[in-house]
Formats: C-alpha cells, sequence, structure tokens
C-alpha cells in the first residue's frame, strides 16, 4: 500500500539525504555563506534592519507572554548559486517556546499587504521569503523552492529537550533569483518567540542546533549545512558563518527593546458567488493584547461571515480564546445591527464543562460562573463560551449587518471584579438575494444572451464550476483570437482532498494556454501543468494532512484561447474524462462532476438553454458532463505507452539525469501524491525498485509499474547506506 510519511519522518529524510548531493570532499571556507537569528518587521523585513540582541523588562511582559517575531537570515554572496539549506534551531531555556510559519501555507498578517517584486504588484498576508516570487497579480505569491518544517516541543534527534524547528531547503531543480537585492533582503524562514510572564530574569539564547543528522552515525551529514556547486558549507568545517538571538530579561531598571508583538489589523476579503461580488471587512483576530477574545461565528460552518435571508434564524457559537487564565465568571450583552435580534441562548457552554448558562433575553444578557468548588476553570480554547440563536427581521433590507457584543463584556479572573481586558470579532451577514443557478441574461456589444445553467449533480462528492474570471459567469461573450481568463472554482463541503489529476478539453479547437502556479483554494500548494497534454495536478497537503478546500475559490486559475478562425456559436471548455481527485494518498476515490464554461462567439443574438431533470441521474443539457468513473486499481499518474518494454537506465534514477539522490525521493513521492513531473516511461521504470517485473532492469513495462512508499524507503536507504549499491535495493519482496 501507499503510505505518508510523516512530517517528522519527511523532515529526518531532508535531514539525512542532504548532503549525499554533493561528493564527500569540502571546498575551501567562502564567507559568502551563513545563517543569522534575529528579530524580524515585516515593515522593514532585511536582515541588516534586524537585531541579534533584544532587552525586556520583566514587567512589560503580558500575562498571555511577550511575542519577538523573529527569523533566520541566510546569506549568499552569487544568486541561485545553492541547492540546498538545512538550518535547525532550538533555544536554551524549557520556558521560552516557538510558533513557526511555513512561507507558503501559512498567514502572518491579519491583513493582505502590497508588495513589488520586479514589475509585479500584489498583496499577500505571507511573509516574503529569501527567494519569493510573483509572476503576475492573479497567480499571486509563492515562496522559491521546496521547504520542509516542523515545530515540535522537544527533539530527541537533535539532542533538545526544549522548543525545536526543523527547516530544509531544495531549489527542487529550479533556478531562483533573490526577492530583494541579497539573499538577505528577506528572511530564509520566520517564527515567533515566545517569553512567558513568569521568566527568570536573565539571558537567554536562541540557537542553532548543532548535530548529525544521521542518527546511525554511518555518514556525517551535519546541522546547519549549505550545499552549493558541488560543494558543502557546515560549522564544523569552517567555511559556514552563524550568529545568534539573544534575549536579556531584566527588571524594571532596564531597557526595554522596541521590538513588539504583532498587532492584527482589520481584513477586507471579497467572495465570489455566482457573478455577485461581497466586500466585507472584519477584525479577522480581535487586538493581541487583549486578555480574553471572542469570535462569533456560524454554527455549522464556523465562518464569521455568511450570507442569510429576510425571516432566518441562525445559530451562532461564541468562541473563546483565553491562552490558560482562569476565569470566574462570564456576564456579557449581546447587539446586533439593522434589527437582527438574540432569540435564544443555549444552557451549556462548550468551553466551561459542566456550567450552566442564565439568560435574560428581553435584555439581551447572560451570564454564569466558571467555578469547580472555589476554583476557576481554564475553559478551552476555540470553544464556544456561549451558543446563541438570532433572526432575521423579515422586513430587513439588503445589506451588510453585524451581531456581536454590546459594550458590556465583563469577565471576571476571580470572584471580586472583571479584571480581565476582552475583545471579539462580530459575524457579519449578507442579506441580499444571491445569483443562483438559472436563467440570466446578458448584454455584450448589442448582443443578448440568455443562458440557464447547470448545477453539478447533487450526488457528486466534489464539484468544479468553470467561470469567466472577471465576471465569476458560467457564460460569457467571446471573440476569435481572444485569451480568457478561467477559475475554476471547487465545492468540496469540507472534505479532505490530499492531490488532484485533472485534463482539460475545449470545443472548437479552443485551446488551453496556461496553468497558475497557485490555486486559491489550497493556499500554499504549488501547481504543476503540461499545457501539450492539457494537464494539471498537484499535491495538497500540509506535512502528511490533507487540505479541506476554501470551497466557491479556484482550485485551478487557467488561460484558454479562442482560435482566430473558429465559426459563430456556442462552445463549452471544461475537463476531459480525465479529472482525479484523491482522499488520502492511495488512489482517487472522489466522484467529481462540473459546470463547463459556455462561450458564445459572434454578434448575433444567441439562447442557449439547459434544463436540469429533477434526479441527478438524468439530465438533458446542450452540454452534457458525466461524473468521473471511480477506478478499482491503484496506479502512477504519469502518462505512459502501453505495450512496450524498456531498460532500466539506473536504479533509482527518477529524474533520468544519471544520478540517485534526494531529487529523486522528491519525483517519487511527488508521483505518488498525483503529481506528474514529466520524467515520462524511462523515470517509471527506474524507480520500481521493490518487487520490479525485471529484476535484472533488461525489460520492464511502464505500463505495469506501480510506484508505492516501499520504493522511496529503499532509494531513501541506499542514498544514506555505507554500501553504495543500488543492487542491495532492489528486491523482489514488496514491503
Amino acid at each position: 500500500m501507499k503510505k505518508l510519511i510523516s512530517a517528522v519522518t519527511s523532515l529526518c529524510m531532508a535531514a539525512t539525504m542532504v548532503s549525499a548531493v554533493v561528493p564527500a570532499t569540502v571546498g575551501a571556507a567562502d564567507s559568502s555563506k551563513g545563517f543569522s537569528i534575529k528579530t524580524y518587521d515585516i515593515a522593514n523585513p532585511s536582515a541588516d534592519s534586524a537585531k541579534s540582541e533584544i532587552t525586556i523588562k520583566k514587567s512589560d511582559i503580558p500575562a498571555a507572554g511577550y511575542t519577538i517575531p523573529s527569523a533566520v537570515y541566510y546569506s549568499e554572496a552569487t544568486n541561485n548559486s545553492t541547492g540546498s539549506l538545512l538550518a535547525s534551531i532550538t533555544t536554551d531555556s524549557k520556558d521560552i517556546k516557538f510558533k513557526l510559519y511555513d512561507p507558503d501555507k501559512d498567514s502572518y498578517t491579519s491583513e493582505a499587504k502590497s508588495y513589488k517584486l520586479g514589475d509585479v504588484e500584489f498583496t499577500t498576508d505571507k511573509y516574503i521569503s529569501f527567494a519569493g516570487k510573483c509572476k503576475s497579480k492573479r497567480e499571486g505569491y509563492m515562496a522559491g523552492g521546496a521547504y520542509q518544517m516542523a515545530c515540535e516541543a522537544s527533539q530527541t534527534a537533535a539532542k533538545t529537550d526544549n522548543y525545536f524547528i526543523g527547516c530544509s531547503w531544495m531549489n527542487n531543480g529550479e533556478d531562483y533569483a533573490w526577492a530583494g537585492e541579497k539573499s538577505d533582503s528577506y528572511p530564509f524562514y520566520v517564527f515567533d518567540t515566545i517569553i512567558p510572564a513568569d521568566i527568570a530574569v536573565g539571558s537567554y539564547k536562541v540557537m542553532f542546533c548543532d548535530y548529525n543528522t544521521d542518527a546511525t552515525g554511518v555518514n556525517d551529514n551535519p546541522c546547519p549545512m549549505v550545499e552549493s556547486q558541488g560543494t558543502r558549507y557546515t560549522k564544523k568545517d569552517g567555511n559556514l558563518k552563524l550568529s545568534e538571538l539573544t534575549i536579556k530579561v531584566t527588571e524594571d531598571g532596564g531597557t526595554t527593546d522596541p521590538t513588539t508583538t504583532k498587532a492584527p489589523t482589520p481584513t477586507t476579503t471579497t467572495t465570489k458567488d455566482g457573478g455577485s461580488t461581497v466586500t466585507t471587512t472584519t477584525k479577522s483576530n480581535p487586538t493581541s493584547n487583549a486578555d480574553i477574545k471572542f469570535a462569533f461565528v456560524d454554527y455549522e460552518t464556523q465562518k464569521d461571515t455568511i450570507k442569510a435571508k429576510p425571516g432566518d434564524k441562525i445559530d451562532i457559537d461564541v468562541n473563546i480564546t483565553a491562552g490558560g487564565k482562569d476565569v470566574s465568571a462570564l456576564d456579557v450583552q449581546f447587539k446586533g445591527t439593522g434589527g437582527i435580534k438574540l432569540v435564544d441562548v443555549l444552557g451549556t457552554a462548550e468551553a466551561f464543562p459542566g456550567a450552566k448558562v442564565s439568560k435574560n433575553i428581553d435584555d439581551n444578557r447572560a451570564n454564569y460562573a466558571t467555578l469547580k468548588g472555589d476554583t476557576p476553570m481554564v475553559p478551552v480554547d476555540g470553544k464556544s463560551a456561549f451558543g446563541i440563536t438570532i433572526e432575521i427581521p423579515a422586513t430587513i433590507a439588503d445589506g451588510t449587518y453585524t451581531f456581536g457584543f454590546d459594550s458590556q463584556c465583563k469577565i471576571f479572573k476571580d470572584n471580586t471584579n472583571f479584571n480581565y481586558t476582552t475583545d471579539f470579532t462580530p459575524i457579519t451577514i449578507q442579506i441580499g438575494d444571491t445569483p443562483q443557478p438559472g436563467t440570466t441574461t446578458t448584454k455584450d456589444g448589442g448582443s443578448t444572451v440568455t443562458t440557464t445553467t447547470k448545477p453539478p449533480v447533487s450526488n457528486a462528492d466534489i464539484k468544479f464550476a468553470f467561470v469567466d474570471y472577471e465576471t465569476q459567469k458560467d457564460t460569457i461573450t467571446a471573440k476569435a483570437g481572444d485569451k480568457i481568463d478561467v477559475d475554476v472554482n471547487i465545492t468540496a463541503g469540507g472534505k479532505d482532498v490530499s492531490a488532484l489529476d485533472v485534463q482539460f478539453k475545449g470545443e472548437g479547437g479552443i485551446k488551453l494556454v496556461d496553468v497558475l502556479g497557485t490555486a486559491e483554494a489550497f493556499p500554499g500548494a504549488k501547481v504543476s501543468k503540461n499545457i501539450d497534454d492539457n494537464r494539471a495536478n498537484y499535491a495538497t497537503l500540509k506535512g502528511d494532512t490533507p487540505m479541506v478546500p476554501v470551497d466557491g475559490k479556484s482550485a485551478f486559475g487557467i488561460t484558454i484561447e479562442i482560435p482566430a478562425t473558429i465559426a459563430d456559436g456556442t462552445y463549452t471548455f471544461g475537463f476531459d474524462s480525465q479529472c482525479k481527485i484523491f482522499k488520502d494518498n492511495t488512489n482517487f476515490n472522489y466522484t467529481t462532476d462540473f459546470t463547463p464554461l459556455t462561450i458564445v462567439i459572434g454578434d448575433k443574438p444567441v439562447t442557449t438553454t439547459t434544463t436540469v431533470a429533477p434526479q441527478p441521474t438524468t439530465t438533458t443539457t446542450v452540454v452534457t458532463t458525466t461524473a468521473t468513473p471511480q477506478p478499482t486499481t491503484t496506479t502512477t499518474t504519469p502518462p505512459v505507452t502501453p505495450g512496450k518494454t524498456i531498460k532500466v537506465t539506473m536504479w533509482g534514477d527518477a529524474n533520468v539525469d544519471g544520478k540517485v539522490n534526494v531529487a529523486d525521493v522528491v519525483a517519487i513521492r511527488n508521483t505518488i501524491a498525483g503529481t506528474d513531473l514529466g520524467f515520462g516511461d524511462q523515470g517509471l521504470v527506474n524507480s520500481d525498485v521493490v518487487d520490479p517485473q525485471d529484476i535484472t532492469g533488461a525489460a520492464c513495462d511502464p505500463a505495469k509499474v506501480q510506484i508505492t512508499g516501499a520504493d522511496v524507503d529503499h532509494i531513501i536507504n541506499y542514498i544514506i547506506s555505507k554500501d553504495y549499491d543500488m543492487a542491495k535495493a532492489v528486491t523482489p519482496k514488496k514491503s
């Protein structure tokens, strides 16, 4: 069976294999290579603006702890000269904690900020990494290369009982460019250093882990390390400069460093629904220095922005974040805009098991004690402190409204006074008619187009809608020779997705000309494309965990081109029969369906009608789409040429470059995850080292190859083995 590699295993794999890519010889010292741990300021992100030492007065540390935005910087003199990096860190204090931010997947700011890289202006809520890039505003920001990251409370392999961050990076076979003028104009990676309120006065270090990542001790694979053009740079060899962060905690007589915690700012979000654009501004996080924070969210979706109709009743959770603080009682008053009123409060609270809630609906009030005997309770963060129901007035006008706390929000630490500061995010409610699938009329250049669209079959697991990027409509008018940007929006209903592998198809010669490298629905995922085959695929994992896509967002951003010789008429563009959506890493086990983009060519009025039959299995349309049949076997996704046999050129050489190293492991793992990197038949037979068809490698049929995690494991063992002999990794027994 194919298997996922755990986050820790992946990290250790990167750490133990990274030095196997280069020869054992070490080059002369090069002062241009180095790592530094410093403070980080997103407004002034360069290493030159950061500090290697910070002083904090103990009295300035709040109850929730003092957060120091921090970063690891990488220095090199020559752009695009590095193949891989390994820089893991720890601290000399058991009390200090880390929070890690993945540059591909994690939001760093609560509000998207504006940047310019090269000639492209864009916005992102992520931080810019040292080799970050943005090719177009629509594609968005991507961190360069491939990161493997983990944050743990301790790490035995690194010989630390304190907090640990492990990070390795490879250029992934791509040419990279610095995001700024120098390699350390932007950080290698960013994290928070969190100092607790009860820490003792003294001096503390955030420092590099210095250890051999090969736990067997057979090979010398040190951390930290840089590999560049056949040379490795390490602390042991004296050719890698290292600088660490010092934190001084003083009594009140000391000088406080101006570094502060990150303060969230209001976030503006734009949602697209059937051609209607709704823009809302909410505080995605309550003020960072508040002691107790609340978020009003829809009970079903746990979202803080929803759509509703006049007369609706909505169940809401008021989720609490207290950061481990004791709470003895709560006394709150609610308030809504536009006449939205409180109609019920639950008698129990998830965040405080056993507590009984009192309510006064007429006054919009609720309160309760949270004591076990005389002891205040610590709420369960992220759980509901109040479960309430609100009602939308039947006469409410279309618009945007909120519901949250009034000025009355008293949270008691003990039984004497409400001595906690509080803040909250209200729920935002959009009232109005949301365009639904049905008959619509649009005008374009005097031409009237009437369409009735068909939603995807209701019982499909995953549904897609091809829509025009600008208008978010699934029917548009166009001219011969036009290029059209298209969003392929996904609806998964909260289902986990580990990978996607699709093939596109258009009528009338309409062709695919580009696929974006990013996907709105899966933040941080990197999309691979094969324009010649009309294919695109990518893995959607955070570590080992499949991601849940953001419904209504684009899973693929594509560009199509209308032929210059196309005749007037109505055409569609959608998926071909190839639409594989993976739940896990074993097979494409979701059924799918889609609504294609309908394109009307010509100046004459055109009417197209789509009729939806009552049952999902019988649909009569001008354009017919069918759900992808579910397969019964598990195979690799790359296309193969059936019926031919070829010779293995080198066991384990997946990318057919004449070497076996970490790049081949990455290629095979991507293949297992459903991402075809285009290495073709030769790469497939080279990769099948466990139970191959022909153990001599003389005659292997690519169509019969099945790549599994066992193949990955054997190649890893080969790379780090003492005996450099791939024949010992080739075995007729599947593990």
